[in-house]
């Protein structure tokens, strides 16, 4: 952030406490992980959750226990400087290394580069109150300090800055993140290399509400009569959640034409609405409801139960989203989680963390997968399917897409466990990379029309924005890229709903802390309608034997498409979930384009890829200029696209099984007779299984193997020298077994346990969890 200088002799205008919203004393602290050596003050990209966020009493730190990290980072410091009494007050920041100093958003004290601990002063007018307080830093390595001092009208000297001087707000969401973040390049600009800021070309933005209405929007659906429903949050751990009838906002609109009419209050937290027969349903954090007017005037005067769920009360435990489909509801149960994010351990109440199926009927409770942490997002997707959007925690080093299935599990383990918990994982269709192109996604939704038809959209709350996503299926499962769509929207976006005009109506919520799009509103309700425009865009990104074909909405400028190959800077690496929060990206490295072939009609331009790796996310930038033939700049240069497949040939990767451990081979040996076994998975060439046509599966150029051809409970399964024979033939089995015909039994984990270096056998099909393999 840069302010501008204060004028020579000017005063600053403090704020009185009662402008602000609840107080606690000190400051927040901020600390985001670089992992550079840098010379100055950088700008961190946007969007970005800090490494560290922390309420501390004063500005004066010099340890990394203070800071949280040792080197190369950058420190926000943000709250307020109360001031007593006005007058004339000197300033003084001592920082190692460079530093900067803004009160009201003016630069009073501007102490870049690298230096150690020294001391720069500055003085300044300020009325009495409270003025708004931001310190910028930066360490590279050696020493780290900040410092804030201050004399005060009448003092005979410098003092730290005390406590009873300093306020932030109080009982907000501390978000954090690991990893590394990133700050702006030279060239980096939005659309490339940055979040978007402006609203996409082929939209036109309307705001929706009317003076004083500020919902923070926790569910939208439609009636028949083209009025929109909208549930309110109404703050963490409170009942005070409602539901809002909205009239013209379909057509030709605005704030001045929308009508609004409350039908509902006194609801917990609600996070999903639909209308059914006639009626509106809401689910609350214990509870799906029903909506009954008795009377006739649209308001609710009966709240029929419909069903329950496991609650503990946990202010984390919500219940996302609300579909309904032949008799059936469906929505998602988020984990409970402590302060600061981290999986309460034990869980207050059993099996969260599941997508439940509720028949309207009865109100009986099924579950449909399991594995899900803060799955804040469920819609309709291609096949009629159900996808959903996950957040970042333990278990998910980044947000993801999951497509939705009976006993599917997602990764993220629970104690007690929970209802999947012994299923293999399975693999989601997007990576979301944190801070990259996601944050807090929510809504899920498909389009039916326009440029990017069958294409998914989802929004983010603390991103912002909304992302598009391109799938496709491979190898049976879908996968797929996921592009920047737009911003410039109001507030973070926490739900999405196409309305009956076609247009894409966007409901803004926000918390205080850092959950929420920074510098936007903590409420919001716009639209974007399509405008005929055809903006040039990536349309979209398929996998190809070898690499991928980019598929334009315009045909590329003949500039663009000298030495194209050239043109594209490209990147992959993987993730290892793990129970911490968050995880880094493992084993990034660059690859280069080897060839890049323009269609004849020049949108489409297939990239010949060396290294291209399974499980994998690869991503792919062409940074501008980069332009149509029309001269259109490319709106976003970006793609990141989830490989978990490679297309064509025969599909190879990693055979997962209880407790989400690998198929392995002892030690990477190749001798004939080495040991099977389950190992924590770990890419390496020993977990590397190719499944043939004819039913073998291969590792290190041998096959697995039943120990002499045996058929007796506990037969070893071994490598051994691929021979055809019925001993290696391998049959997956609809219930996730692999069973092998010539035996007529199946692979299994011996004893069901699941430490490193058990060994696998044959043993006669039984449906445990000890015999469900998930195959690449």
């Amino acid at each position: 952030m840069k302010g501008s200088a204060v004028p020579a002799g000017s005063t600053l205008e403090g704020r009185a406490a009662a402008a602000l919203p609840p107080q606690t004393p000190g400051v927040t602290l901020r600390v985001f992980d670089v992992q550079i050596p840098l010379n100055n003050l950088c700008v961190l990209k946007p969007g970005q959750t800090p490494n560290i966020d922390k309420l501390m009493p004063v500005v004066d730190w010099s340890t990394s226990t203070d800071f949280g990290l040792e080197t190369h980072f950058v420190t926000h410091v943000v709250g307020n400087l109360v001031v007593p009494q006005a007058g004339s007050y000197t300033l003084r920041l001592a920082s190692d290394d460079g530093s900067r100093l803004l009160i009201d958003d003016r630069v009073v004290i501007d102490h870049d580069g690298l230096h150690g601990p020294d001391p720069k002063d500055a003085t300044v007018n300020l009325t009495a109150g409270a003025h708004a307080l931001r310190i910028e830093h930066f360490e590279r390595d050696g020493g780290q300090q900040i410092t804030l001092s201050w004399k005060p009208p009448g003092a005979a000297g410098f003092a730290v800055v005390p406590n009873s001087a300093l306020s932030t707000d109080a009982d907000v969401v501390r978000v954090t993140a690991p990893g590394r973040k990133e700050c702006e390049g030279i060239a980096d600009t939005p659309g490339d290399g940055l979040p978007l800021t402006g609203v996409h070309p082929n939209y036109t933005l309307t705001d929706l509400r009317p003076k004083g209405f500020e919902p923070q929007v926790s569910a939208m659906d439609w009636l028949p009569d083209g009025r929109l429903a909208v549930t309110t949050w109404g703050g963490s751990n409170n009942t005070t959640g409602e539901v809002y009838l909205l009239g013209n906002v379909t057509g030709n609109t605005g704030p001045d034409k929308v009508t609004v009419k409350r039908v509902a209050s006194g609801l917990k937290e609600p996070m999903g609405i639909t209308y059914v027969g006639g009626k509106l349903y809401v689910s609350q954090k214990h509870e799906l409801t029903e909506l009954n007017d008795t009377d006739g005037d649209e308001v609710t005067d009966q709240y029929r139960r419909v069903a329950t769920w496991p609650f503990g009360g946990n202010f984390h435990e919500f219940a996302f989203g609300l579909l309904h489909k032949d008799g059936f509801f469906y929505l998602n149960l988020s984990v409970s989680i402590n302060y600061g994010g981290a999986t309460t351990n034990p869980q207050p109440a059993p099996n969260r963390g599941t997508t439940i199926k509720v028949n309207r009927q009865t109100g009986e409770v099924s579950y449909v997968a399991g594995g899900l942490r803060t799955p804040n997002g469920i819609g309709w997707g291609p096949e009629g399917g159900i996808f959903v959007t996950d957040n970042q925690g333990g278990w998910l080093p980044s947000s993801k897409l999951v497509h939705i299935k009976q006993d599917r599990f997602f990764h993220h383990y629970t104690n007690p466990a929970g209802p999947f918990d012994s299923r293999p994982v399975t693999r989601p269709v997007l990576w979301l990379p944190q801070n990259e192109i996601a944050n807090s996604p929510s809504t899920p939704l498909q389009l039916t029309d326009g440029p990017f038809a069958g294409q998914m959209l989802f929004g983010d709350v603390t991103y912002g924005g909304v992302q598009r996503g391109f799938l496709e299926k491979v190898g049976g499962e879908y996968q797929g890229a996921v592009f920047r769509l737009t911003q410039g929207l109001e507030a973070g976006v926490t739900r999405i709903s196409v309305g009956p005009d076609g247009a894409l109506y966007a409901g803004g919520l926000g918390a205080g802390g850092n959950w929420g799009q920074e510098g936007k509103l903590a409420f919001g309700l716009q639209k974007l309608t399509p405008n005929g425009a055809d903006a040039f865009d990536i349309r979209a990104m398929r996998a190809v034997p070898g690499g991928f074909a980019l598929e334009y909405t315009q045909p590329l400028s003949a500039q663009t498409a000298t030495d194209l190959a050239k043109r594209y800077r490209i990147k992959q690496w993987r993730y290892a979930p793990t129970a911490d929060y968050g995880g880094p990206k493992i084993g990034e490295e660059t690859l280069t384009a080897g060839s890049a072939t323009l269609s004849a009609d020049r949108r489409t331009v297939t990239l010949a890829i060396p290294g291209l790796k399974a499980d994998r996310v690869v991503h792919v930038r062409s940074p501008r200029p980069f332009s149509s033939s029309t001269g259109e700049s490319l709106w976003s240069t970006e793609a990141w696209y989830t490989l978990n497949r490679l297309p064509g040939g025969v599909p190879t990767g990693e055979v997962r099984g209880l407790g989400n451990k690998c198929l392995d081979v002892d030690d990477s040996q190749t001798a004939d007779g080495t040991k099977i076994q389950v190992w924590g998975c770990n890419s390496t060439a020993a977990q590397q299984w190719t499944v043939a046509g004819d039913g073998a599966l291969k590792v290190l150029g041998k096959c697995l193997d039943v120990a002499g051809g045996g058929s007796a409970d506990g037969t070893k399964v071994q490598l051994w020298t691929c021979n055809g024979s019925g001993a290696q033939t391998w049959q997956a089995q609809a219930d996730g077994s692999l069973r092998n015909p010539q035996s007529a039994k199946c692979l299994d984990v011996a004893g069901g346990t699941t430490a490193d270096g058990t060994k696998v056998q044959l043993w006669t099909c039984n449906g445990t969890s000890a015999q469900k393999w998930a195959l690449p």
